[in-house]
């Protein structure tokens, strides 16, 4: 039976989204205008990109590191944040050769911080899943 909890699949997926990432940085800065045009409206549009981007990444690569079982359980949030910051540096430094792009500290804030809002989420999860019922206790 194929079983999809599998953490190659994981890992296949955070590179898949890596990828995506690097060829979203590796357009000209042309590109967006479109884009930025629609959502002229909402400030720090640039911001929330970024943030949802490496949200999507460190859901992946948390799943990866659950599954692998490699890292030390409380080495896996650092791990995923250590992994966003890597990723989230390379990909500016990336982004300051393409034409009329630039790289900014605060893009950086908003990768790590989307990778810290999965890792909060997760600890609540955790949290959540390990009280016992209410009723559990109870006789019937």
């Amino acid at each position: 039976m194929f079983k999809l909890d599998s953490a190659w699949i994981w890992a296949v997926l955070s590179l898949g989204w890596m990828a995506f990432i690097y060829a979203l940085s590796d357009q000209p800065a042309g590109t967006f205008d479109d884009a930025n045009d629609v959502v002229s409206w909402l400030p720090l549009a640039s911001v929330l990109v970024h943030v949802a981007l490496y949200f999507v990444l460190s859901v992946l690569v948390l799943r990866t590191l659950i599954l692998l079982r490699s890292v030390a359980g409380g080495l896996i949030p650092y791990s995923t944040i250590f992994v966003a910051l890597v990723y989230g540096v390379l990909d500016e430094f990336h982004q300051s050769d393409v034409d009329g792009r630039t790289s900014e500290a605060i893009d950086v804030v908003a990768d790590v911080s989307g990778a810290v809002l999965v890792v909060v989420f997760w600890f609540f999860l955790k949290r959540y899943r390990a009280r016992p019922a209410k009723n559990a206790d109870l006789p019937k």
